[in-house]
């Protein structure tokens, strides 16, 4: 029906009852008590237009009306109550309340008022016009105050009937409105000094007694936020019903109500709001009204009352707890034993033991009693202990129910445990300390260990934390020590280690960190180990919780979850109660010792793989320093450790977690003011840097790594400006763990840190180094993060930049081979251009000062035993990596000359030397024998390995760094001459040496890159050729020999400097030295005339000197220098020669029969090579010297040796034109071809006619002469002497035979035929049967 037909609809039942009230009325009210919803919603609605628009008509009918109506009070719907309320509201502004069962409509409305709230998770009604409890209640509430406000005929219905209202428990919800109205009309009648206003409750036998009005209001005020904020109503109504009450109250009320509204009504109150605190006003309030009555009898009859309403508040914990409390002041102010004993039994045997929140009422009415009645409650809780805790279970059928009872045990034990920590609280400081040990110690103590039910635990903690209260020396007024506590402490740690860390489960932590906090401000103080104890536990359970306590996971109770909201505010009051027993601790003992000793715990969780572990600790950290800041006084002070704490923190100061980043910078700042105080500076006091701190931390909120490091370079000046130079050793050595934090931000941030201290303070750290360089060295094997290692390196460049040579001293320590990461810093030092300046000279310098070996004579070798020595092979194994550094190239380049003469003069300094002694151990300091806490325990990170067990072949790293310096330098023509000529292997080996020399001298010469140094290098390696080790000389004397054979790239200067060089050793005690100086004096020869000329006589000297060296037992000398004096000979003039032409002769002659082939043929060579000099003046000598030599010669023309065979050769060939026969030298000429094969025989048979022919007066010396080769040592030389002796007397004419020593010869072939060779046995008889003309 659309809202204009209702209209006309109702107002036709206006017209009709104007004329038919009576008959209307009673159709109406008949079809009321069908039950039909929408019918009832008609009806109320016709009635209530009908009250109001026929007035008049409806007067006779009001009794009707009012009776008729009443059954609808009792009605389930709301939708019809809402209607039946509007009805009531109509009737109340018409008179109808007046009549008799008005009350009942305000008992109907009040009854609405009421209404609890649906169940949560009631389904919502799909009706539109559906009316819940909450809406019908606010209605009501506003019906209500309507008519109490705006019908003034009301108040005497409502005065004093509403009064009845507030008692009753079923109006409990709805007394906040009915206070209120309540409330309005008693002042309003109290100011008019109404006649009604008094109240007599004898005669208005229906009105609560004043006890019960007082009881109720004072319960209900108690909890002022509940009942839709019912405090202020109450209040008031108090206020306004204090006469009525009693006499005595009017004036303590009237003062002190109107303060409690203003508190209620105060925001600031109301927004932080204080449950306790307004418990204490109120108790306070309630305590001064007993004092102002001041009537045993009323006092305990108010008692007796409060205890009447106790089942009122069943479902009511919080209000059931003020009403204990309220119980409790009364006790403490009634003097009556027994209705304190009453009242004590009352008390226990109806607190809920399951509801914590009564148990804490309990509690505390007993600790109020206990104010009063110490020993009667003490007596209490000891009957019921033994009475309830003790009692054993026995029976067949105690099982059934023993879950149950072991339950109710456990809750009830709960309740007397907070019990005994209140009246321990309460309890009169005279007699508390009597009471402690000897009662309530006693009883709680055997209920610590073994707790299983974590409300008892709750409980027990409380009580502990009450206790200490209670024997704190301001609360007792006088010093105890409380000889129980360290038991108390270590059962709160148990307790404590129990609880879970990945999630609050109850407040059984926070609680057990407030009551520490409580007993560590009781005397004495806790030793060191409690202390420890204490603190680690206290961290290691609080700071891994989640930063949202683990609201998802969290469980309250037997699957009960706990709201988040509840858990986030549990958890931010558990680490606030870490602050203030950390705080407590320190204030304590406030002095840096303390902090030091907190410390200790908060630094291991800087390094927590956890962002909220991190962010905690080192908020901590900064909690603590402010206090210290504070608080401390600072003249008797030392802050010793400042490097600790700043060492810790930089890395945090580029952590990932902003948070982290800035409470750092909070932390650094806040040291720094520390240490300023310490030192002696006042508070007032404003350091520039210092306070600049603040500008870094606003930079910290970006993430950017690239802001990041400028924050941290620029904090780095600070620490560098700030830091005492007392502690900089320390603080290096300790911000080196940072190297190793789990965050790269923060192990990088350490580095720059580092870096800027290395900068800024490194010419402090002199003595320093080698431990600094060492334990770098360790943590590079354990940095996880490439940016950070590349830091950490850098950090040792920049040390270098300080003490060069003393980081290259520690260096050259370190085990060979290198490892990786000390080839890393050898790298990083090379990348700067200055350093590897420097170190070049000074490894060069460190070449030309250190042994380059050791040499031992064993007793079971001839030849001494070279071992290598550490620093100059390590110094080559250091330029091997050096030299691959692309940087270093200009600086090598610049020094090509010195490293080129140091590298060939190492390589000859390690041939055929055996390599370091095994034994050797890596050189690492376990640095200050300190560790990194958390990231130590991680296996994954290694130590440094242990040394290599392969060993540095000295000769194969020389002449590797010698390949890495021609690839640094371009030097790609002389590499690829080595290359081809195989001799990076011949370098290696001591025989192969000198030859490999050879090519490289060769290749360096016709180098693009290395030509031009020749003249420098040969400056460089001069000073060498007076080294006191052979192998450095032999080496420079054979690239100096080779050089003269290179003609030293036509340089006379350079030509007479080697020169020099080579004669000043021709007398060295090495007789390779003597060889190769002997060789490169040879090789004058190819310089050119003029050079051979001006050298001549030194060379030729030098020659002869060369053929009579004594101690050359292999010949090698002899043989270079007759080798040297054939090439020499073809460059001068006879003059030169004349002098010592035979002399030479007669040296040279014995060594044609010496056992090396190569001295034979040189020796042979020479010889033929002194013929050209034999046609002059000293032809005659030089023939005398060719008959002597001629058979040699002949004999040796077959010898085993074909270089042998060749020089024969040439050499006869050569004398060939002065012996005097045309003949024999035409047949030298025509068969001594170098290459070709000459048949021995025929050739010596045919040279024999001609021998006779032309000297036949030599036959029989040249006959003498070949039997003195009988005893040759080679049988093919015998041989030959033997068919020459034959072939000889045999083709001599008999008519000259007679010259001959026939005996003497025919003797000694005779001999020849016993020879143990069979070939020259065979050619003696070959010989002898020539002579059958004998």
């Amino acid at each position: 029906m659309s809202m204009k037909n209702q209209n006309e609809v109702l107002r036709c039942f206006a017209v009709i009852a104007g004329s038919f009230s009576g008959k209307l009325t009673g159709i109406l009210l008949q079809k009321l008590d069908q039950n039909n919803e929408k019918m009832k919603i008609g009806i109320l609605t016709i009635f209530k237009h009908l009250i109001n628009a026929a007035a008049p008509a409806m007067e006779d009918k009001k009794e009707v009306v009012l009776s008729g109506l009443k059954g609808i009070s009792q009605e389930p719907s709301n939708k019809v109550k809402k209607v039946f309320a509007q009805v009531v509201i109509a009737m109340g502004h018409h008179g109808y309340m007046e009549l008799e069962g008005g009350t009942n409509m305000i008992e109907f409305i009040a009854i609405q008022c009421s209404l609890q709230d649906e169940p949560p998770g009631t389904k919502r009604s799909p009706d539109p016009d559906h009316v819940t409890n909450t809406q019908l209640r606010h209605m009501c509430d506003n019906v209500l105050q309507l008519l109490t406000n705006t019908v003034e005929q009301m108040e005497n219905v409502l005065w004093p009937y509403l009064l009845e209202l507030v008692v009753p428990e079923k109006y409990t919800e709805g007394s906040g409105v009915i206070c209120r109205c309540l409330a309005t009309i008693a002042n309003k009648k109290r100011e008019a000094n109404a006649e009604d206003y008094d109240l007599d409750y004898e005669t208005q036998a229906n009105l609560p007694k004043p006890c019960n009005v007082i009881a109720r209001l004072m319960t209900l005020a108690g909890r002022p936020l509940n009942g839709r904020q019912r405090g202020v109503h109450v209040l008031n109504l108090m206020k306004g019903l204090a006469p009525n009450l009693h006499d005595n109250l009017t004036e303590l009320w009237d003062t002190v109500i109107p303060k409690l509204v203003q508190y209620l009504e105060d925001p600031e109150k109301t927004e932080s709001w204080s449950q306790k605190s307004w418990e204490d006003l109120l108790l306070k309030m309630l305590s001064k009204s007993l004092d102002v009555v001041d009537h045993e009898e009323w006092i305990a009859e108010l008692g007796e009352t409060f205890a009447q309403h106790i089942p009122m508040y069943t479902r009511l914990p919080e209000e059931k707890n003020f009403l204990y409390k309220c119980i409790g002041i009364v006790m403490r102010k009634s003097t009556k034993k027994d209705f304190v004993n009453r009242m004590l039994d009352q008390v226990f045997n109806t607190v809920r033991h399951t509801d914590q929140i009564e148990r804490e009422g309990c509690a505390v009415c007993l600790g109020f009693c206990a104010t009063s009645h110490l020993d009667a409650v003490l007596t209490k809780l000891e009957s019921v202990t033994k009475a309830d805790l003790s009692q054993k279970k026995s029976g067949v059928f105690s099982f059934m129910k023993s879950e149950k009872s072991e339950g109710d045990v456990e809750r009830m034990k709960a309740t007397l445990m907070l019990c005994y920590g209140f009246v321990a609280l309460y309890s009169p400081p005279t007699l508390i300390i009597s009471r402690m040990e000897a009662t309530i110690l006693r009883s709680i103590q055997p209920y610590f260990a073994n707790v299983k039910d974590s409300t008892v635990k709750q409980n027990l903690i409380r009580a502990v934390d009450q206790i200490g209260q209670a024997l704190h020396p301001d609360h007792l007024g006088q010093k105890y020590n409380f000889s129980n506590r360290g038991e108390f402490i270590s059962h709160l740690q148990a307790y404590m280690q129990a609880e879970s860390t990945q999630h609050i489960t109850s407040d059984t932590r926070l609680l057990a960190l407030n009551a520490c906090t409580t007993l560590i401000k009781l005397d004495p103080i806790l030793s060191e180990a409690d202390l420890f104890d204490l603190i680690k536990t206290a961290t290691d359970f609080v700071f891994p919780l989640p930063l949202d306590g683990g609201a998802a996971g969290s469980k309250k109770g037997k699957g009960e979850g706990m709201d988040p909201d509840e858990v986030e505010v549990l958890m931010e009051a558990t680490v606030e109660a870490l602050d203030d027993l950390l705080t407590q601790i320190l204030s304590k003992d406030i002095t840096m010792a303390t902090f030091d000793s907190i410390l200790k715990h908060l630094i291991p969780w800087y390094l927590s793989v956890h962002d909220h572990e991190r962010q905690r600790a080192v908020r901590m950290t900064h909690v603590l320093l402010k206090y210290l800041l504070e608080n401390i006084e600072t003249k008797a002070q030392k802050f010793e450790n400042l490097h600790i704490l700043l060492a810790r923190l930089v890395p945090r100061c580029s952590d990932p977690c902003i948070e982290v980043r800035q409470l750092s910078m909070d932390c650094i700042q806040a040291s720094l003011h520390l240490a300023q105080r310490c030192s002696g500076i006042g508070s007032d006091h404003k350091d520039p840097m210092v306070e600049a701190l603040p500008t870094l931390r606003a930079r910290l909120e970006k993430g950017d790594p690239n802001v990041l490091y400028s924050v941290v370079n620029d904090l780095s000046k600070v620490i560098s400006k700030k830091l005492p130079s007392e502690q900089l050793k320390a603080f290096i050595e300790l911000i080196q763990e940072g190297l190793l934090d789990p965050q790269s931000h923060s192990s990088s941030g350490a580095c720059v840190v580092l870096n800027g201290l290395m900068k800024n303070r490194g010419t402090e750290l002199l003595k320093e180094v080698d431990a600094i360089l060492s334990s770098i060295h360790e943590k590079l094997f354990q940095i996880q993060f490439p940016q950070t290692k590349t830091g950490a390196l850098r950090a040792v460049r920049t040390l270098a930049q300080h003490h060069l040579f003393q980081v290259l001293k520690s260096l050259l320590g370190y085990s060979l081979p290198f490892d990786e990461n000390v080839v890393e810093i050898w790298k990083i030092l090379s990348s700067d251009p200055q350093l590897v300046a420097v170190m070049l000279d000074h490894m060069l310098e460190l070449y030309g000062k250190s042994l380059p070996y050791e040499e031992k004579q064993p007793d079971d070798k001839k030849e001494p035993v070279r071992r290598a020595t550490q620093t100059p092979l390590a110094i080559t194994c250091a330029l091997v990596e050096i030299l691959q550094v692309e940087e270093t190239e200009e600086q090598v380049k610049k020094s090509y000359h010195r490293l080129f003469a140091a590298l060939l003069v190492r390589i000859g300094s390690s041939v055929g030397v055996e390599p370091l002694k095994p034994a050797q151990k890596s050189r690492s300091w376990n640095l200050f024998g300190s560790k990194s806490e958390p990231a130590a325990k991680d296996k994954k990170k290694g130590v440094p390995p242990p040394t290599s067990s392969k060993q540095v072949k000295p000769s194969s790293v020389a002449v590797d760094a010698f390949k890495k310096f021609l690839a640094n330098t371009k030097s790609d023509d002389i590499t690829q001459v080595l290359e081809e000529g195989q001799c990076w292997g011949k370098l290696e080996d001591r025989e192969e040496l000198p030859g490999a020399i050879n090519t490289l001298t060769k290749a360096l010469v016709t180098s693009t890159v290395g030509g031009e140094y020749v003249s420098k290098i040969v400056s460089s390696l001069t000073s060498y050729m007076s080294s006191l080790y052979d192998p450095q000389r032999v080496v420079v004397a054979a690239f100096f020999a080779q050089l003269i054979e290179e003609k030293c790239m036509g340089d006379d200067t350079l030509v007479e400097l080697v020169m020099n060089s080579l004669l000043g050793r021709l007398v060295d005690q090495s007789h390779i030295v003597r060889q190769m100086c002997i060789r490169g004096l040879g090789n004058v020869a190819r310089i050119g005339k003029a050079q051979v000329q001006h050298y001549s006589t030194t060379v030729l000297s030098a020659m002869m000197a060369g053929m009579d060296d004594k101690e050359d037992p292999e010949d090698d000398i002899t043989v270079e220098a007759m080798s040297g004096l054939s090439r020499v000979l073809s460059e001068i003039d006879e003059k030169h020669i004349r002098a010592i032409l035979i002399n030479v002769a007669l040296r040279i002659r014995p060594c044609f029969e010496k056992e090396k082939p190569n001295v034979r043929a040189q020796s042979i060579i020479l010889f033929g090579n002194l013929s050209a000099f034999g046609d002059g003046p000293s032809k005659l000598p030089f023939l005398e010297q060719i008959h002597s030599n001629f058979v040699s010669l002949l004999l040796h023309l077959n010898d085993p040796d074909n270089d042998v065979k060749k020089a024969c050769k040439s050499a006869l060939k050569q004398v060939g034109t002065l012996i005097g026969s045309d003949s024999i030298n035409k047949m030298f000429q025509k068969f001594l071809l170098e290459e070709s094969n000459l048949h021995y025989g025929e050739f010596m048979n045919d040279l024999s006619k001609l021998i006779i022919q032309d000297f036949p007066e030599k036959v029989n010396f040249y006959v003498m002469g070949c039997v003195s080769f009988y005893k040759s040592v080679w049988p093919e030389i015998k041989s030959n002497a033997a068919l020459f002796t034959g072939f000889l007397l045999g083709n001599l004419p008999e008519e000259r035979q007679g010259v001959i020593s026939k005996e003497h010869v025919c003797a000694a072939l005779i001999l020849l035929l016993k020879d143990p060779t069979p070939s020259v046995r065979s050619t003696a008889a070959e010989a002898m049967s020539l002579l059958d003309k004998y």
